[in-house]
């Protein structure tokens, strides 16, 4: 695993995933440091590597995922802020929500390295109208009763990131009924912050073909800010 100290392993879905480190490595699995080859458990173990930094084991898609944290890291330690749009209302609309039909899945591709697919229950699809213009998001089934959007626009890529931002919202109480969208409170994924989160990408029939001027634009960095946080799947 890249800037990672030992050797990774796993054997596949389902499978085993060993650590294997020598004691100058400075790697603790549980407060234990590792010296020879250890077996670990999906969440269930806490590790320590050189320098303050964390990391967890966890499952997505079937694979193995290691999420490092350092809380030396520019997108901790340099953030001074989040750049975005003068409130507007006109950017706020009354959305029609239709449920999906049960067992309706989405295909997403997630923000791990090398790339992960996965699938998400379905929530529904929100109807609405927007400059003149209809549009229809698809949202996902965050539980809860919440449902989350990701989109992207014609901004994206340029005034804001090319992975799209999100909208969080909440599920009407009726099987039926209107959703108000607020794109003033259009987030950055957290994947901005920390490559460690493994954030869904927005569906292609998720792109409003317009400038959504509206909601938060960007991190603002320190000059010399760069990510520093790793994941992927332990190969």
């Amino acid at each position: 695993m890249p800037e990672v100290p030992g050797r990774w392993t796993s054997t596949g879905p389902s499978g085993s995933l060993t650590l294997t480190a020598t004691r100058d490595q400075g790697v603790s699995v549980d407060g234990q440091t590792v010296d020879g080859t250890v077996e670990l458990m999906t969440g269930a173990v806490g590790l320590s590597f050189p320098g303050g930094r964390r990391g967890t084991i966890e499952e997505l898609a079937g694979a193995h995922a290691l999420a490092v944290w350092d809380p030396a890291a520019p997108t901790l330690v340099g953030l001074r802020g989040i750049d975005a749009w003068p409130w507007d209302p006109a950017w706020t609309v009354e959305a029609e929500y239709r449920p999906a039909d049960a067992g309706r899945i989405l295909e997403l591709t997630r923000t791990t390295s090398p790339v992960i697919r996965d699938t998400i229950p379905a929530a529904g699809d929100l109807v609405f109208d927007l400059r003149g213009e209809r549009h229809t998001l698809r949202a996902f089934d965050m539980g809860s009763d919440v449902l989350l959007i990701t989109f992207t626009d014609d901004t994206s890529g340029t005034d804001t990131p090319s992975m799209g931002r999100w909208l969080i919202l909440s599920r009407p109480q009726h099987t039926t009924g209107t959703v108000r969208i607020d794109f003033n409170r259009a987030l950055l994924p957290h994947h901005m912050f920390s490559a460690a989160f493994p954030c869904p990408l927005p569906l292609q029939e998720n792109h409003l073909p317009l400038r959504v001027e509206a909601g938060e634009r960007a991190p603002v960095f320190e000059e010399e800010a760069a990510v520093s946080t790793t994941t992927g799947p332990a190969v």
